[in-house]
């Protein structure tokens, strides 16, 4: 069983597509009102055509309930609120898991079920069968955590004594002694009173405990043995700063044309990296400004907004993403959950002004999450070629607007207050003139401004009227979602402005909600094609780095980094961090003026051209013409692969073709001297020492080191230049990025 149903499996989401549906046939035949809605040209225009004919259909009633939808948060309850009904059923899948030895499921499903308990006893249960389980993984300060709680909230009396001696051997394993004695004799107290067969079993257990304690305490007047390590660990290194000492430098050698660099790019504030407009050639750009070695720090992104996965929701802190065994529950809802007290805080703060980007609980509290995972954006067939969907999508385009204030959103789409003074062609939001104002780049790129998530290209002229009629319909119930959970607006006849488009003239007081569907919409088109996804690096052990499994965990829009225009042969990496900030690092040297890549899906080294070019065709709506896709690039292990291998002679800069030995320019044998060196010796070196775990501080230098004499000595494509690129990005996230380390079942 699933813990959470797909969105268009929910009742409320399916009775909004019903209303759309009904709504839709009294207008007319479906393929004669598509075409219609497909002359609109704005999101505004299009949201609009929706509300008019939603509006039509149920003339009778007025303001949201016109929608058909309950309108109070409260009712959103009996669709998705707490139930110890559901927690047990939960619950009892969990302990079948358990019984099945699928460990870390289990543990996700005791979770969930402590996520949906709606009174103390419910609560009390799921927590001591979760300590359970992670007593079995041996995190032990974890378990005892969860079992101290299940004793408060009122675990059964009957039950207690086994709790009380699971608490004493997580102390004792960590060398708390006098807890752990205290605990073990608790539960023989405890057991005086119980059934035989309890006694029969516990109590020797307690005893023991106890004689081993007092053993313990007697070699420990000799020496002082540390507590157990844990056997899990969740690593987030604090991302880089920018030095004075680069900005000075950048400033030195910058390159002669400086039409483009009017952007001030806060997230690359030392000037290596500027915008620049290629035109129609390749849109906007980013190159550095002056010569650049691997490893360097260019860009350090904070997202505007982001989410976590659906799949991760009892796994992760809904707040910071950090990985935690014992998350603890929201108090409004069923689904989500926080490493900490401050976590639970932070996601909760409505004072708008939270500029970090890490995941909010605002207004999708109460039951609203599973809603906005929209696997489907307006119930069309699944089957259908042309149904359009994604859960990711749709709740980061939520997130977009539930993090920026009301009021800084009205001033942005009215080019009011703080965004008055904006030059003519800069002014208003793409939802409603369109991508013309991106042919004029911001002043100032802020990643925790919303002009800059509003300022990403959407690619609506890239997309048919059938696509854009689902995310219509989609952006329509994300802002009644929004409205029911208290983010301010007026619907139909309450606001003057509701078909109106805005203009500096006439800022309302108070949001019409067709304004923000038409936000929304642009982000439901603009999130696909920009957002990214961070992968968890999950280790089972430390002695192998080269053996991790990754988890996309979260989904971010970084409003810079989104500039970075892809490759299928990158020329940079992304890092994730702290606070769920990425930096991009040099993945080779770099030369003043030149432009810099990313890679958005997989790079040609591991999966061939057709795949590459449908996949990115299909998701970010553009066909590659990198020089990867343009010469074929074989991948890794296709036998091609050695037909490419060309070298650079050190002697006279010729290339040679291997299998040569010689230079054919110079007769030099130097070229394949040190190819043979870096191929049998130095790389195998550190790919070893990567893979048995030992990663000196100097690793990032030395896997760097090893890139520079690549640079100069091989041609792309080459096979150890990627092993050696997979080989640097490995230090980097190990040293400077994150990672978790937790038990396999």
């Amino acid at each position: 069983m699933e813990c959470m149903k797909p969105g268009s499996q929910h009742e409320l989401v399916k009775k909004y597509f019903r209303i759309v549906h009904e709504s839709m046939s009294k207008v007319g035949k479906k393929k004669e009102w598509l075409k219609e809605f497909g002359e609109n040209k704005t999101d505004f225009q299009r949201v609009c055509y929706l509300l008019r004919a939603l509006e039509a259909a149920n003339a009778v009633k007025a303001g949201i309930e016109v929608l058909g939808l309950p309108f109070t948060r409260e009712a959103m309850a009996r669709f998705n609120g707490k139930s110890d009904e559901a927690s047990t059923r939960i619950r009892e899948s969990s302990n079948r898991l358990w019984e099945s030895r699928k460990v870390m499921k289990a543990l996700a499903f005791y979770t969930a079920a402590l996520f949906h308990a709606a009174s103390d006893s419910a609560r009390a249960l799921a927590l001591g069968n979760r300590s359970c389980v992670l007593f079995s993984l041996n995190c032990f300060e974890e378990a005892a955590a969860d079992a101290s709680e299940a004793l408060k909230l009122g675990f059964p009396q009957s039950k207690a004594a086994r709790l009380h001696i699971r608490i004493a051997q997580c102390h004792q394993r960590r060398n708390h002694l006098p807890e752990a004695r205290q605990h073990f004799q608790e539960a023989i107290s405890l057991l005086d009173h119980s059934e035989v067969s309890m006694k029969t079993l516990l109590l020797p257990l307690a005893k023991r405990g106890l004689l081993e304690c007092s053993a313990e305490r007697e070699k420990t007047k000799s020496m002082h043995p540390s507590p157990s390590e844990s056997v899990w660990k969740c690593i987030r290194y604090e991302p880089p700063k920018f030095s004075k000492s680069q900005a000075i430098k950048a400033t030195k050698e910058l390159i002669d044309d400086t039409s483009e660099t009017s952007c001030r790019l806060l997230s690359a504030p030392d000037g290596t990296v500027r915008l620049r407009n290629t035109g129609r050639k390749r849109g906007w750009t980013l190159e550095v400004t002056r010569n650049v070695s691997v490893g360097e720090v260019l860009i350090v992104d904070k997202p505007y907004a982001s989410v976590l996965v659906k799949e991760f929701l009892h796994m992760y802190c809904y707040h910071c993403y950090n990985r935690c065994f014992n998350l603890k529950p929201c108090s409004g809802c069923s689904f989500v959950g926080f490493c900490s007290p401050s976590c639970a805080e932070s996601a909760m703060r409505r004072d708008g002004g939270r500029r970090d980007g890490l995941g909010r609980h605002v207004h999708d509290c109460g039951g609203l999450v599973p809603c906005l995972q929209l696997d489907n954006y307006a119930g069309w067939p699944k089957e259908s070629k042309d149904s359009v969907g994604g859960p990711n999508v749709s709740h980061l385009a939520f997130a977009c607007i539930g993090n920026t204030a009301p009021d800084c959103l009205l001033d942005y789409i009215c080019s009011t207050g703080r965004y008055e003074k904006q030059e003519e062609g800069k002014r208003g939001h793409q939802a409603f003139v369109g991508s013309s104002i991106r042919d004029v780049a911001p002043s100032i790129l802020d990643p925790s401004d919303y002009s800059a998530a509003a300022w990403l290209v959407a690619c609506s002229e890239y997309r048919s009227r059938a696509d854009l009629w689902q995310r219509t319909v989609a952006a329509v119930f994300l802002t009644y979602c929004l409205s029911i959970n208290d983010y301010p607006m007026a619907w139909f006849e309450e606001a003057d402005l509701f078909y109106t488009p805005p203009s500096p003239k006439n800022r309302p007081d108070r949001l019409p909600a067709s304004w923000i569907a038409a936000c929304l919409l642009y982000h439901l088109q603009s999130v696909p094609v920009n957002a990214h996804s961070h992968a968890d690096d999950v280790f089972s052990s430390l002695q192998n780095l080269a053996s991790y499994t990754m988890r996309d965990t979260f989904s971010a829009l970084y409003p810079t980094l989104s500039l970075v225009n892809h490759s299928c042969d990158p020329s940079t990496f992304r890092t994730c961090t702290s606070g769920a900030t990425c930096f991009l690092s040099a993945l080779r040297p770099l030369t003043a003026g030149t432009e810099i890549f990313d890679c958005y899906t997989d790079c040609f080294s591991t999966k061939p051209r057709d795949d590459r070019q449908s996949e990115l065709s299909s998701h970010y709506l553009f066909q590659c013409a990198c020089e990867a896709c343009t010469k074929d690039w074989p991948t890794l292990f296709d036998p091609k692969r050695r037909q490419m291998e060309f070298l650079r002679c050190p002697q006279c800069s010729g290339v040679l073709h291997l299998p040569a030995r010689r230079c054919p320019h110079c007769r030099s044998t130097r070229a394949l001297t040190s190819y043979t060196h870096l191929v049998n010796v130095e790389v195998p070196k550190q790919m070893e020492l990567v893979s048995e775990g030992v990663v000196r501080n100097d690793a990032v230098d030395v896997a760097g080191e090893l890139l520079k004499k690549l640079d100069l000595l091989v041609l792309r494509p080459g096979t150890v230049w990627d092993q050696a690129q997979e080989l640097f990005k490995m230090v980097v996230n190990f040293t400077r990025g994150s990672w978790t380390l937790e038990p396999s079942d």
